[in-house]
């Protein structure tokens, strides 16, 4: 191709000039040749929206995003000659409105299905119903356009709609309030597009389990393919404080997905694997997701 383009200017250069009707300057041999080939096309637009990584780009006031998610898991009880010995499929509806520039809220509800194998004999195998409910809001206080830096903070609460464990079924949810928040983080450098998140998350009110607090850090690249692809890795950790003698639960996935952004929907398939755990019993998780903006 760098052949084609040095004959072309040299052709070019050798053409007689004439002096244009309306007396203005001849086009240069660089603007002729410039004037010969389209221009290269744009860059598709990044899309920051991820897996399992929180992002700072909110709702535009006005706007409304709706997303359906289907999120199964597995994992093994320590003992269990069946490793996948626990599953739960969960089912999760959210709404995100745009309130003001930079602010949005957000709603979670969702169904979980829990099976696992009995602890002890006789004990419940089984659960289904209603899931906790989340009530979040977004804050995106920086934003950069060169570089494409963006900066937010969340804060949200989750009320105990779940159904509660009881002799006969396991219970799809947790027995306490929780709250928390977390610090966002998302990056452009050409068709990368990066996200980082911190979170902690903590129980509140009269203590019912030995848990006190979940730390989450989590980490995405992803890379723009096409205007309709992009490819993403993650690192996610969750790292679970424990009181007493109980040791923390700590656990490191490593997530592979595909972001498809069309027009005014968005599509996330994938599935996040579990590459060092400590005190847990954790497995394979997948995820489908179609968001829907109004």
């Amino acid at each position: 191709m760098r052949i084609i383009l040095n004959i072309a200017v040299l052709s070019l250069s050798m053409v007689p000039v004439r002096p244009l009707a309306d007396g203005a300057p001849p086009a240069s041999p660089a603007a002729a040749l410039e004037a010969r080939f389209d221009p290269a096309p744009p860059a598709p637009p990044l899309e920051h929206g991820k897996a399992f990584t929180g992002d700072a780009t909110p709702v535009e006031p006005g706007r409304v995003e709706v997303e359906l998610a289907y999120a199964p898991s597995w994992w093994a009880t320590a003992g269990a000659v069946d490793r996948l010995s626990g599953e739960q499929h969960q089912v999760a509806a959210s709404v995100t409105v745009g309130l003001l520039p930079d602010v949005d809220a957000r709603v979670v509800v969702g169904w979980a299905l829990v099976r696992a194998a009995p602890e002890a004999p006789g004990a419940p195998v089984h659960g289904e119903g209603l899931a906790d409910t989340t009530l979040a809001a977004r804050w995106r206080f920086l934003s950069l356009g060169d570089p494409g830096i963006a900066l937010a903070v969340s804060a949200g609460v989750t009320v105990p709609t779940g159904r509660r464990p009881a002799p006969d079924r396991l219970g799809t949810g947790r027995d306490a309030w929780n709250v928390g928040g977390s610090l966002l983080a998302s990056a452009d450098l050409g068709r990368f597009t990066m996200g980082a998140e911190l979170g902690f998350s903590a129980p509140v009110g009269p203590p019912t389990s030995n848990d006190v607090g979940l730390l989450v850090c989590n980490a995405a690249l992803g890379y723009q393919a096409l205007a309709w692809l992009q490819p993403e890795l993650e690192l996610n950790y969750q790292h679970e404080i424990e009181l007493g003698a109980q040791p923390d639960e700590r656990v490191l996935w490593a997530t592979a997905a595909l972001v498809i952004p069309v027009d005014a929907v968005r599509l996330v398939v994938g599935g996040r694997f579990p590459v060092w755990a400590r005190d847990a019993e954790v497995g394979p998780m997948a995820t489908a997701a179609a968001k829907f903006a109004f």
